[in-house]
């Protein structure tokens, strides 16, 4: 259900559009959906065909980029396709300089049918789904390079997909939407990540979404929150708050370049073990906030307090929280000269 950050193949930066001017609009608006929606810098007023020029010559100046799109229509493709010309750009320098090369059709025209047998993108009959599938290329590229982008969008999702997929956004949506949308999905982002908030604390909250991140938040739950804000919002990643309460939602939605829904009813339901092993265990983590608020519950079932305050006491400590740590010690007796075995 989920993609997490994770090691990469080869990431492709930059992309050259080739196309006439008669799609020169279409080029520019692909450009800003790709460099939103993926990690790229495209050059679009650069792959703009000149008076002098043929799509050939132009593509040839896009094996400077790690990825040549040619945008193929009646206007951009040439008089004759000559063998002896293209075939050597398109197949043999791209092949020596590491450049991939993907051939989007416009409008339906005469191009070498070789060209269908890689990268090809079919955009005469639906100009938006080509572009989404263009997307799920470059994701899948970085993902899994050695299988195919996923052709499926389900009709039923097209206002998610309008709403969160195509550009950065939030929504409310059933349990069930969700599901099928992070399942489809996951090729339109960088990561999928799925919260379950159903009871639990915010702290929670933000210390599994950080954990599915791989930060490492050791301050309070506030402060968590603001740092996963500021990572999301330079990422292009779907995040599901399943069940979020208004606190939860409201502090671990990023604006930017990611979207967040929140279901409107559970689909995963966690339980947190509620024992001081669990507690040091989230100590171990450095996921403090969440360690924080555990051994107070357990203080009050009185469930090893000496323990407990210890470990609150230290973790106060570290948050330059003086005089609620100096209460616990009077609290609970002196601390002093005691440590944790974790430490």
């Amino acid at each position: 259900m989920k993609r997490c950050f994770s090691r990469y193949t080869r990431r492709l930066k930059t992309v050259f559009l080739a196309h006439a001017r008669a799609e020169h609009d279409v080029a520019r608006q692909l450009a800003e959906f790709l460099e939103f929606g993926c990690n790229l810098t495209c050059y679009a007023e650069d792959g703009l065909i000149g008076g002098e020029q043929d799509l050939i010559s132009m593509a040839e100046e896009g094996l400077s980029a790690d990825v040549l799109v040619l945008l193929l229509s009646p206007s951009s493709t040439p008089a004759r396709w000559v063998r002896e010309r293209w075939e050597p750009v398109l197949f043999d320098q791209a092949r020596r300089g590491g450049v991939e090369v993907v051939t989007v059709l416009l409008q339906e025209c005469s191009f070498p049918p070789l060209l269908r047998r890689r990268n090809f993108i079919d955009g005469t009959t639906n100009g938006l789904t080509a572009r989404r599938l263009l997307k799920r290329w470059f994701w899948q590229r970085e993902h899994e390079p050695a299988t195919l982008p996923s052709t499926d969008f389900s009709s039923g999702l097209e206002n998610l997909y309008s709403t969160l997929a195509d550009h950065g956004g939030t929504a409310l949506v059933s349990g069930a939407d969700a599901s099928r949308l992070a399942r489809e999905a996951t090729q339109d982002f960088e990561a999928v990540l799925w919260v379950p908030c159903q009871g639990r604390t915010l702290a929670q909250a933000a210390g599994e979404l950080g954990h599915q991140l791989g930060l490492t938040l050791d301050g309070p739950a506030k402060e968590n929150c603001s740092r996963i804000r500021d990572l999301l919002s330079a990422r292009r990643c779907l995040v599901v708050l399943d069940a979020a309460s208004p606190e939860i939602s409201a502090e671990l939605t990023a604006s930017g370049r990611t979207s967040t829904a929140v279901t409107l009813d559970a689909v995963t339901i966690l339980e947190t073990p509620q024992t001081p092993v669990y507690a040091r265990s989230l100590i171990a983590a450095r996921r403090y906030a969440e360690a924080y608020e555990l051994p107070y519950r357990l203080l009050d079932a009185v469930v090893e307090p000496d323990a407990c305050a210890r470990e609150l006491t230290w973790i106060c400590e570290h948050w330059d929280r003086v005089e609620e740590a100096n209460v616990l010690r009077f609290n609970y007796g002196s601390l002093e000269g005691e440590q944790l075995a974790l430490f």
